[in-house]
């Protein structure tokens, strides 16, 4: 086969060296999830419009505070007007 594009060939493969199978490592049963729960925190994903994500980011540089605790302000402000559920 003509070689147009002047491309070198790849290089030989190396031969592998025979070495014993190593025996298939026992199964043993594992729990899917391993973690702790260290306390009541859960991960909060919600679409927000980016005017009340920026809203919240300034809020809590202004108030030296975190987004969390805002949140916590924010629901229990919220209850009040409209009750709790």
């Amino acid at each position: 086969m003509v070689n147009p594009l002047k491309i070198a060939p790849p290089p030989p493969r190396r031969s592998m060296p025979e070495v014993a199978a190593a025996p298939p490592p026992a199964s043993v049963a594992t729990p899917k999830f391993d973690q702790v729960k260290e306390d009541g925190r859960v991960q909060f994903n919600k679409r927000v419009t980016r005017r009340v994500a920026d809203g919240f980011d300034m809020l809590a540089i202004r108030t030296r505070r975190r987004v969390p605790e805002l949140l916590a302000e924010a629901i229990e402000i919220l209850e009040e007007r409209y009750g709790k559920t």
